[in-house]
């Protein structure tokens, strides 16, 4: 059982704090064995106060992530080499309480796989490199589309142990409040269409937010192309069967340790998504 230390920035109650520790260290307790011996809990009142403490790390850091918006409830990150765990309370607030559990859990399970800063530096890999020359891609391109598949990897790895460890219905509930489309998804891809470059950043981004309904997939209720295609419709025919065989090809990369599947799923997305393209506007 690691040391749990506590962290608040804000108004915090202390009964909201206490059963927030206590799905922690529950979770940690059922997934042992594991080499997690110390994590921090960072509670944060509002949207406001995690992007201040977050922003302030990435610069630190140097490390590469998304700006925090209201979609984010709990977040995971190893940037100074111990894991840590944030949670916006003002977020997790506006959610069903099975998602507010899944969502726990689920950055349990990052520190319990994820919980070192080389989980989050990841170098370009040669497919990645060869298309960024071929079609004349910026360097930031890439990396962005490196960073999301990273995610989209950790993410299934996450989905995968927990569910071995028979937390089924939290994580449904997770996955699926994950992938549904929202308002910023759907006009991301109208601002993207006919910009290949632009799509190709939608169509991976989605790819994070559809792993974890992926590595879930034998416990949902429709079949897991009937789910995608549910949640994806607004995307042209083309776009969705190809994002549905890099779904596919998602769940047969993830069979080793997270570098090698990492490479696998960029070696996969580039093969499905740029290799086909002709050239990108």
């Amino acid at each position: 059982m690691p040391d749990v230390v506590l962290q608040r920035f804000g108004k915090i109650p202390m009964d909201v704090a206490a059963n927030i520790e206590a799905v922690v260290e529950e979770c940690y307790r059922e997934l042992e064995p594991h080499t997690v011996k110390l994590v921090d809990l960072i509670l944060f009142e509002n949207q406001m106060h995690m992007n201040s403490y977050y922003s302030s790390e990435k610069k630190a850091s140097g490390v590469a992530s998304e700006v925090l918006s209201e979609r984010f409830f709990a977040v995971h990150d190893a940037w100074r080499g111990i894991s840590r765990i944030g949670v916006c309370l003002q977020n997790m607030a506006q959610l069903p309480e099975l998602v507010q559990i899944g969502a726990l859990r689920h950055e349990v399970g990052h520190s319990v796989l994820h919980g070192s800063v080389e989980h989050y530096v990841f170098s370009l890999t040669q497919p990645l490199l060869e298309a960024e020359r071929k079609f004349r891609l910026g360097r930031k391109f890439s990396l962005s589309i490196l960073y999301l598949i990273s995610m989209a990897v950790k993410d299934f790895e996450v989905t995968k142990l927990l569910v071995e460890k028979g937390y089924v219905e939290d994580q449904l509930a997770y996955s699926s409040h994950v992938l549904a489309a929202s308002e910023d998804d759907l006009a991301a891809w109208k601002m993207a269409e006919g910009n290949l470059a632009a799509e190709t950043l939608c169509v991976a981004s989605r790819l994070k937010d559809a792993a974890c309904t992926i590595a879930i997939s034998k416990f949902l209720r429709r079949s897991p192309v009937e789910t995608l295609k549910g949640e994806l419709s607004y995307l042209p025919d083309t776009i969705l069967e190809r994002f549905l065989r890099l779904a596919e090809a998602l769940s047969k990369c993830v069979t080793s340790e997270t570098f090698h599947n990492v490479n696998a799923a960029v070696r996969s997305f580039v093969e499905i998504f740029l290799e086909p393209s002709p050239t990108i506007p």
